[in-house]
């Protein structure tokens, strides 16, 4: 009986080193170029699955053999910056900064305002009220389209407003100039807006990267796959998938790439990064973005926080960035009120320090 024991705490003792080891796997090849091995930038995917394997390793050991808790603890340890990122706990509440120094941004992918897929035109009349009633001061939305009716009234609660290609700006803040970053993609592009900010001058950017081209009949056929537990049926669905995700994780890297150009010349000015990623809090992409900004929903926000809720595709991809020299947040949430689009929108409240 011993000896089975021992065996058994060994071979558990194994498992969890392994998952440990493909844990930080996930993390280190988000300093790997995507362009270089795309396959291999798809490992941070899986992030989650291991983060929440090493999670159930902690309650085993305590249970089973308490003297070993520390090694999924360790390994957890080790890539704190990462887990933080995914899922943060801020339990401190609201509150940090006097309210004359708070400014409030909201970001959303409306998704051409639900493209009429929420019973017509209620579903506009949806996300219109929110943007009117959410009081932000910079609401910077993406897949969206210039509703003239809509921009009036902003005017009237007053908000300027600028519009180019599929992007949309509404602030509260002088807009003092307005123009798009051409990225490499499909094509893709960013909406840079300079804005008056005290004496200092903004430099917004609302992104939408690389989209990975997944077509409904995609979606479905995997999702059936998924629900029906058939293990031959979800690799062939896996297949072509897999495929488009390698085809764009290289783009978003570039298009990261050159936008962090972007975001280093321009600071020690204030900085604000806002809109769909495409990509998760582990990721290339959000690595670099990150590496002079500060990510609102880290800093102030709680749980998983997924922004992109369509079925069988959980993921938080919608991220607001800021120059953490020049605010702190103090709070930041994602909106799951309101299902007009295939995101929700993301809000978040910063401070000058």
């Amino acid at each position: 009986m011993k000896v089975l024991k021992s065996l058994f705490v060994q071979l558990f003792t194994g498992a969890n080193i392994a998952t440990i080891l493909l844990l930080w796997a996930c993390c280190l090849v988000t300093y790997i170029s995507p362009a270089a091995h795309p396959r291999l930038a798809l490992l941070s995917l899986t992030f989650p699955a291991f983060l929440g394997v090493n999670l159930l390793f902690v309650l085993f050991w305590l249970v089973f053999k308490v003297r070993r808790v520390w090694l999924p603890i360790v390994g957890l340890l080790a890539c704190a910056s990462f887990v933080r990122d995914y899922l943060p706990l801020n339990i401190s509440g609201k509150g940090g900064g006097a309210a004359d120094s708070a400014l409030s941004i909201l970001t959303y992918n409306t998704h051409n305002f639900g493209r009429g897929e929420n019973n017509g035109e209620d579903c506009s009349s949806i996300v219109c009220n929110y943007l009117l009633d959410c009081d932000a001061d910079i609401i910077c939305l993406q897949e969206s389209h210039n509703k003239r009716d809509f921009t009036d009234e902003m005017a009237k609660n007053g908000y300027e407003f600028a519009f180019r290609k599929e992007f949309c700006l509404y602030s509260r803040l002088p807009i003092i100039d307005v123009d798009t970053l051409a990225l490499e993609g499909h094509p893709c592009y960013a909406l840079r807006a300079m804005l008056q900010y005290d004496a200092d001058t903004l430099m917004l950017l609302s992104l939408h990267l690389q989209s990975n081209l997944l077509s409904p009949k995609m979606k479905d056929a995997y999702r059936e796959a998924l629900r029906k537990h058939e293990r031959d049926s979800l690799s062939k669905e896996l297949s072509p998938i897999v495929q488009l995700l390698s085809n764009a994780i290289p783009l978003r890297g570039a298009q990261a790439d050159s936008l962090a150009a972007v975001v280093e010349a321009w600071l020690p000015r204030p900085v604000i990064i806002c809109g769909d990623f495409n990509d998760t809090p582990v990721s290339y992409a959000h690595r670099v973005l990150t590496r002079h900004l500060t990510s609102a929903y880290r800093q102030s926000g709680n749980g998983l926080g997924f922004t992109f809720h369509e079925k069988g595709f959980p993921v938080r991809i919608d991220h607001i960035l800021f120059d953490g020299q020049t605010w702190k947040s103090s709070e930041s949430e994602v909106i799951n009120s309101i299902t007009c689009s295939d995101h929700f929108p993301v809000r978040a409240v910063l401070h000058r320090k």
